[in-house]
């Protein structure tokens, strides 16, 4: 799904999703370095921490509407089910880690995993199941 958006192979809609995935990361970024500067200098409580959090939780909510907005934009219906199937593989393996995680939690083996490691582990078995989709399509 990422490609470069300048390229003549490249369609609109796939231009528009990486331009987007771009500048939804880089307000992540931004968002992420500002808040947590803010929350380690100045300590909030109550309200003032649950709206620095939702900072950059809106940029991750902001990714996926990229993501949702790509899927209706994209013409070829190959490509679109290849991304969904990326996105069903990618909720899978999340939804399995967090409950084996859970488990380990309620046994008390476990304190929790760090922060964020499931939305990395969303991204990366996306990045996995379109690897290997585009792999077993170039053998047949």
């Amino acid at each position: 799904m990422f490609c470069n958006p300048f390229s003549k192979n490249a369609s609109p809609a796939k231009r528009r999703y990486t331009q987007g995935v771009a500048l939804t990361m880089a307000g992540y970024l931004f968002a992420v370095l500002g808040t947590s500067i803010y929350v380690h200098n100045h300590h909030p409580i109550g309200v003032m921490l649950y709206l620095l959090s939702a900072i950059p939780s809106f940029c991750i909510l902001c990714m996926l509407i990229v993501v949702v907005v790509y899927l209706r934009d994209e013409k070829d219906e190959y490509v679109r089910m290849l991304t969904v199937r990326s996105l069903l593989a990618g909720t899978f393996i999340v939804l399995a880690l967090g409950t084996f995680t859970d488990f380990l939690r309620s046994y008390g083996q476990l304190p929790g995993l760090p922060p964020f490691t499931e939305w990395i582990a969303f991204w990366f078995s996306f990045a996995i199941a379109q690897a290997a989709q585009r792999r077993s399509n170039s053998n047949d």
